[in-house]
């Protein structure tokens, strides 16, 4: 896969998230605060080894947000 299209593809997904937690009533430190929390948790995950960096599972995560 190439990796750039993938940084693009899920810094966009990002992009929507946020606009869509606004749209949803979230300011927007709120939604920062909660695409950043993905973000946050995927790359941890990656840096301890427990896993490679799974698109899917990182789209599944930001689409289940706010809960």
């Amino acid at each position: 896969m190439d990796e750039s299209n993938q940084y693009f593809r899920v810094t966009l997904l990002a992009q929507e998230t946020f606009v869509r937690l606004q749209r949803g009533g979230h300011s927007a430190d709120e939604a920062k605060g909660l695409v950043t929390a993905v973000i946050n948790a995927e790359e941890f995950a990656v840096m301890k080894g427990r896993h490679a960096f799974d698109e899917a599972r990182f789209v599944e995560r930001l689409r289940h947000l706010p809960e």
